[in-house]
């Protein structure tokens, strides 16, 4: 039995036609746009500013916009960062470099009410505001709560707090010393007040404990 012939012709040049025609590259429609982040980020942004302004916006345009809008996000969470936590900005004395100074920061021998009564009466809310500190480093080291040792930095302080229900306060204060030590932050009245008030509460949490 003959065979029937085969009638199919293979047209070389109407294939290669075909192949360079993207309207018959199927396979490249299926594929997905590759996107780095910044372009995602970039093509969000343009969407969310489009939602916003109306119309088309230009890369151009977007870009500059994005990086300063970014920018801003991050100045904004540092400034909250140092606002609630400075020590993290503190150079501890582990540092390469400026360790906290603490020659002449001992807790002993020093009448510490009379000195914080002199420094007010002068209007030094500065050394007032210091000698609170050191006097709240007294307290907590007689009551076993920290081990004070003159070459510790106040952050080290702060991890040494044996008295969970202290650390809120005790964070606080020391927050607000350091602030006016190393971040220029003004020595007023009130902020003295608010340190005498943060050790106050420390201090009579402690004797409700002690009870």
């Amino acid at each position: 039995m003959e065979l029937p012939k085969d009638t199919v012709i293979y047209d070389v040049g109407k294939i290669a036609d075909y192949q360079a025609n993207r309207a018959y590259a199927y396979e490249e429609q299926l594929k997905m746009p590759e996107y780095n982040l910044f372009e995602m980020l970039a093509r969000w942004f343009n969407d969310l500013l489009r939602s916003i302004f109306g119309g088309s916006i230009g890369r151009e345009v977007t870009t500059p916009i994005m990086i300063i809008f970014f920018a801003a996000i991050v100045v904004s969470v540092l400034y909250f960062l140092y606002k609630k936590r400075p020590e993290l900005f503190m150079r501890t004395k582990k540092s390469a470099s400026l360790p906290y100074e603490v020659e002449e920061e001992t807790i002993h021998g020093i009448d510490f009410e009379r000195e914080i009564a002199t420094a007010l009466k002068h209007g030094d809310y500065r050394l007032a505001i210091r000698y609170i500190y050191l006097q709240t480093l007294r307290f907590l080291s007689d009551n076993s709560m920290i081990d004070w040792q003159i070459h510790k930095t106040p952050t080290e302080y702060l991890y040494d707090m044996k008295v969970i229900s202290l650390k809120p306060a005790f964070r606080q204060l020391t927050n607000r010393f350091l602030q006016v030590r190393y971040g220029n932050y003004p020595a007023t009245a009130e902020l003295t007040g608010i340190m005498r008030d943060l050790q106050t509460d420390m201090i009579n949490t402690w004797k409700g404990l002690s009870v």
